[in-house]
């Protein structure tokens, strides 16, 4: 079965689809991240419409501003608090995989110890020494067997004591490198550490920047609503937010699809697909994955609530404007021609033709690998 994601991330690269699917390994970090933002911008919306009821036609723009911020804040610091505690978890399991894999070992970990035993060894007293007086009544052919077997064993003994110091050097040699090593480790993770709270910090800005101007054009309209309209904001507040359902999954086993969609308003009998994206829209319309993604959630509402659906929209929270989608015969002929191309990627293995060094391949996590082929 065919996700919504899969088809989005064919539209941004196929050869990215075919990355995936074949050779990539999951990772469920990043997708938590932006599965906790997404989630925390439809809570958002939810307050937004708690608060709304409780505007008042008299009040002044600051004022409605100020009651529609309620609640917002500590919704914020408790995704974020969550963000960080899902990238804690994540470094710590990372780490424990990590020692599992490492096989230390704990018998020459303390280079002073091997040290004492090598001057140990240098006054050695295992050297067999001959006793003038103990052969002097052996006889001479004795005496020379002896002499002779001392020898040998005190050569041995000397070979072994080199072998002995050689070792334990090269283990001090060892552990000394172990020992840069793990403060690299350290290091690299200290560093690490820093970048990703920058990071989490940038992220929080940004969207602490885009909810400000959500709410500021939020308060315009409803403040003129109310003007034009007579009515407080309990009267109104269908206008802005009608009846909706959040991250809705549906199966459907005929198209042999299945997708999440963020949002879907219900007005009058009709049912339309909402689409939530904190990036920048294109200057016209919408962006290929965007359509191709509404489309698809049309579809699969057309088969779950047994309607037919003509238009849905796409929210770019950024610049908090929305656009529409016009789902058509063109679009539904396009949408199955992108599907079959996809059935080829997952089930055969086709590796799609793509142009590269293209502004997009730029942060492309493949972009190494499609330069080599």
């Amino acid at each position: 079965m065919i996700s919504v994601s899969t088809i989005k991330s064919y539209m941004f690269c196929p050869l990215k689809l075919y990355f995936q699917t074949n050779i990539d390994e999951e990772s469920n970090e990043d997708y938590l991240t932006s599965k906790t933002l997404k989630d925390l911008r439809i809570d958002i919306q939810d307050l937004f419409n708690k608060n709304l009821r409780y505007v008042k036609k008299d009040m002044e723009i600051d004022e409605i501003e100020k009651r529609l911020s309620i609640g917002i804040h500590n919704q914020i610091k408790a995704t974020f608090d969550i963000i960080e505690e899902i990238n804690e978890k994540n470094k710590n399991n990372n780490h424990e995989k990590r020692n599992k894999e490492e096989k230390p070992n704990k018998n020459y970990k303390n280079n002073e110890k091997n040290l004492n035993k090598i001057n140990k060894l240098k006054n050695n007293d295992k050297i067999e020494f001959i006793d003038s007086d103990k052969t002097s009544n052996i006889p001479k052919t004795n005496q020379i067997n002896e002499i002779r077997e001392i020898r040998e064993r005190n050569e041995i003994n000397e070979v072994n004591e080199r072998n002995e110091i050689r070792e334990i050097r090269e283990r001090n040699e060892i552990n000394e490198v172990n020992e840069r090593n793990e403060v690299r480790e350290k290091n690299t993770a200290l560093e690490s550490l820093v970048d990703e709270h920058r990071k989490i910090e940038e992220l929080k800005k940004e969207l602490i920047n885009e909810i400000n101007l959500n709410l500021k054009i939020l308060s315009l309209k409803i403040a003129e609503a109310m003007k034009i309209l007579d009515k407080d904001g309990d009267e109104i507040h269908g206008l802005f937010f009608p009846s909706c359902m959040y991250n809705y999954l549906i199966r459907d086993i005929g198209l042999d699809l299945i997708g999440l969609i963020d949002k879907i308003e219900v007005e009058k009998g009709n049912y339309f697909p909402i689409s939530l994206k904190p990036s920048n829209p294109p200057i016209k319309g919408v962006w290929d994955g965007d359509l191709m993604e509404t489309i698809a959630n049309a579809l699969l509402i057309e088969q779950e609530f047994n309607t037919y659906v003509t238009i849905g929209y796409v929210d770019y929270l950024k610049i908090a404007e929305r656009r529409p989608v016009i789902i058509d015969t063109d679009a539904r002929k396009g949408f199955f021609k992108v599907l079959t191309h996809i059935n080829k990627i997952i089930e055969e293995g086709e590796i799609p033709n793509v142009k590269t060094s293209l502004k997009k391949c730029e942060n492309c996590e493949y972009k190494e690998l499609c330069e080599k082929n």
